[in-house]
């Protein structure tokens, strides 16, 4: 299956040969020639994939990190529109008081009050233990539409059409 450069827009015809990238905090897939020559000028991290290592059947399955930056992997997931229904509902079956889930949660009683009255948004972070407490969802990845063009004819523009690369002499 081919991938395409993001920055030159050069066809590849084998997946296996991209590389994936880190260059200015922007993830990036990138031909042989575009990754030489990133890495010729140091401005680049490579991005190493995840190794998978065999898991016994007694143990529990462990988590591999990658090197994405945790700031770029948490700014793909968005918090629900209805977060605080779910909170609310969420704590309300459990039959815990705002200040028992407080405690659970590690925060203030104050913050569950203003989250689940809807006049706080929860970190990420925060997100992220409720979710795992009170056993809903509230985080959903952000997913970006494509862009439709009006006429036939498909245009893909890369990084490369907008910068402008110097060249050393």
């Amino acid at each position: 299956m081919p991938c395409y450069c993001e920055i030159c827009g050069r066809e590849v015809p084998d997946e296996r040969m991209c590389k994936t990238v880190v260059v200015d905090n922007a993830v990036l897939r990138v031909c042989p020639q575009c990754y030489r020559r990133l890495m010729k000028q140091g401005k680049v991290k490579e991005v190493i994939e995840p190794v998978k290592r065999p898991v016994k059947k007694t143990s529990r399955i462990q988590r591999v990190r990658t090197r994405i930056p945790r700031r770029l992997l948490e700014e793909s997931y968005d918090i629900v529109e209805d977060y605080a229904e779910r909170i609310r509902r969420a704590r309300q079956r459990l039959g815990w008081t705002q200040a028992v889930l407080a405690q659970k949660v590690r925060e203030k009683e104050n913050v569950i009050k203003r989250i689940e009255a809807g006049r706080l948004k929860p970190s990420l972070e925060l997100a992220r233990r409720l979710e795992r407490i009170l056993k809903i969802t509230l985080l959903e990845p952000i997913v970006e539409e494509p862009i439709t063009s009006t006429d036939n004819e498909e245009d893909y523009y890369t990084i490369g059409d907008f910068i402008k690369i110097k060249k050393k002499k």
